[in-house]
Order: structure tokens, then C-alpha cells, then sequence
């Protein structure tokens, strides 16, 4: 996800955690996933889905995995789907074996209501995109395009 979708928390890491904590405070999301290590590692969510890897290195997650789903670098799988699905029901971590940037189109678009799906931005920061009739509308299309482009 090399594009900012939703709000951009950019700065340091004490600005961006202080600003998201405040958002967070203020909204009231019934669920918060984080999607990528760092967001996963650093911040409060109720799910984490995560790969182990920053930028491409291997990143100690301090998280525990309740499910591993594959997904190669650059898809988004069918059974990634479920998978998120189920993280999503159950309120647990899913480990991605392979890369989960591409992730945030599904956890969007399986997100209930009042859901905040947060993601990474390399080198900047965080985005957050609520689960909202607009955000699915963006990601469907968005979803769309990589379809296309495959």
C-alpha cells in the first residue's frame, strides 16, 4: 500500500502514537485491526494481522499468532479471505506467511461498522481507514483495478 488511504498520521513515533491514542479516545471503534508488523508491534488494535518482516527484513513480532494463512507477496489469496474473516469473527492475530501489504483491501471490506483498519506507511508513518460505506466503495475499486491489472 503505497498510497495514502484514509487519514495519514505522519511524524515521529511518539507524535503519531500520541495523535492515534487521541483519535482512538474520541471515535469509540468497536474494533481496530492493525495490518503490517510495525502498526502491529507499536499499537493498540483488537487484531493483528502481520508477516513478521519490515521493509522485507525479519521483525521480532511480540505478538502470538493464532492462525498462519499464505499469501504470496503481491495477491491476495481466496483463502486469505476466510482467514481474515474468522481473525475478524474471533478477535485473534493472523500470521501471513509471505506479505500482507495488500491486506488492508479485504480487512476493509469484511470489516463490520465502527471498525478502524490502521496500516503502515514506510519511512512516514500510519494510515487509518475507517470501515465506513466510503472506504469499502474505494477499496472495492481499488480491488477492482488489481484485478485487472493481473
Amino acid at each position: 500500500m503505497q498510497k495514502v488511504w484514509g487519514k495519514a498520521l505522519f511524524g515521529t513515533e511518539t507524535e503519531i502514537k500520541h495523535e492515534y491514542e487521541r483519535i482512538l479516545a474520541k471515535n469509540k471503534y468497536k474494533t481496530v485491526i492493525t495490518v503490517g508488523d510495525y502498526c502491529s508491534h507499536h499499537l493498540e488494535s483488537d487484531i493483528k494481522i502481520f508477516d513478521k518482516k519490515v521493509q522485507r527484513q525479519d521483525f521480532d513480532q511480540k505478538h502470538g499468532c493464532d492462525h498462519t494463512v499464505k499469501n504470496p507477496a503481491g495477491t491476495i489469496q481466496k483463502e486469505t479471505w476466510e482467514a481474515i474473516k474468522e481473525a475478524i469473527k474471533n478477535r485473534t492475530n493472523l500470521c501471513v506467511d509471505g506479505e500482507e501489504d495488500l491486506l488492508v483491501i479485504p480487512a476493509v471490506l469484511l470489516a463490520r461498522a465502527k471498525t478502524l483498519v490502521v496500516y503502515g506507511f514506510p519511512n512516514k508513518g500510519i494510515c487509518l481507514l475507517e470501515a465506513n460505506l466510503k472506504n469499502k466503495t474505494v477499496m472495492r475499486l481499488a480491488l477492482k483495478r488489481y484485478l485487472k491489472s493481473e
